[in-house]
């Protein structure tokens, strides 16, 4: 299942749909901070968000995040983050960010559609472009 946040939560910002566990999802909702529903795009995105959720699209191997806080050498944590994985797109393989995007990949191509979870790391030693 997924959610649509009606109110930032977790760095992410309000309208985002995101996947998180089924009683975090539940209590979101209860609590007014998002609804049920909402279909996570598949495939290239731009999400310029400190974390979120992408998804590899079926027969892809990666997943392609343009987002203007990441430069070459900025450190970015992903997590393949469904409780029922793809059969074959078990884990993040390799993670390699750019100027203004990150490429996301996982062990093979996808069978169904893989949610990953995305997090910038930043050190304070490490500036990024303004915003």
């Amino acid at each position: 299942m997924a959610v649509t946040l009606l109110r930032a939560y977790g760095g992410t910002p309000a309208g985002q749909v995101v996947e998180y566990t089924a009683e975090l999802e539940a209590a979101l909702v209860a609590q007014g901070l998002a609804t049920a529903g909402g279909t996570i795009t598949t495939g290239a995105q731009t999400q310029n968000t400190w974390s979120g959720t992408a998804s590899v699209a079926i027969g892809a191997a990666s997943v392609v995040i343009t987002n203007s806080n990441i430069v070459a050498n900025t450190k970015v944590w992903a997590v393949v983050a469904q409780a029922a994985a793809d059969a074959t797109a078990l884990r993040v393989e390799r993670i390699v960010p750019g100027a203004g995007l990150v490429t996301i990949y996982v062990t093979a191509a996808a069978t169904a559609a893989t949610s990953v979870d995305w997090a910038i790391i930043t050190p304070p030693s490490l500036s990024t472009p303004a915003q």
